[in-house]
């Protein structure tokens, strides 16, 4: 990742910074969901394949995310994943996450009927948006102000989230 490109993401503000950018590696994916969920107040959704283990499961994320949860009783954080094989197989930071702090975090499958889309998002906020046209590529667009492009997908984000199921196979099993 160049030494501008990171600046620009470390500088950025949600709300604020016009720039879109175009990422295409997963450091720099990285980089801006860590900055993104750190500027969050009060709500992050993602749809997710299967919750891009090379690029969520990092320790910078999860104190992120951490931290988010943390400022208020209000904050939220709402995941949609398509399948939760691969995840009942692995340590993932944010499964871990959502077992710890139930309240704030939660994981749900996808509905069958919204199983063809191709694409993935990061919605933080009202203005934070991380786009990914393919989820199995990395090329990404990401833009800390595109509160239109936001409403769109958290209204199509909402939608799904009411046809979709608790991913009961990833809570933990207390005794």
């Amino acid at each position: 990742m160049s030494e501008e490109l990171e600046n620009t993401l470390l500088n950025a503000e949600l709300g604020e910074t016009e720039t879109p950018l175009h990422l295409d590696r997963s450091s720099e994916l990285k980089l801006a969901c860590y900055r993104m969920y750190s500027l969050a107040k009060k709500r992050i959704d993602i749809l997710t394949y299967d919750l891009e283990p090379r690029i969520l499961s990092e320790r910078e994320i999860e104190q992120a995310l951490k931290e988010f949860i943390r400022q208020s009783r209000h904050t939220e954080v709402r995941i949609l994943v398509f399948d939760t094989t691969m995840l009942q197989k692995v340590d993932h930071r944010l499964v871990a996450l959502a077992q710890a702090f139930p309240s704030y975090v939660s994981i749900r499958v996808l509905a069958k009927d919204f199983q063809q889309i191709p694409y993935s998002f990061h919605l933080v906020d009202d203005s934070g948006l991380i786009y990914r046209t393919n989820h199995s590529e990395l090329e990404s667009l990401v833009s800390f102000n595109s509160k239109l492009k936001v409403r769109e997908y958290r209204k199509e984000f909402n939608e799904m989230w009411e046809h979709s199921r608790v991913a009961s196979e990833l809570r933990s099993l207390s005794i």
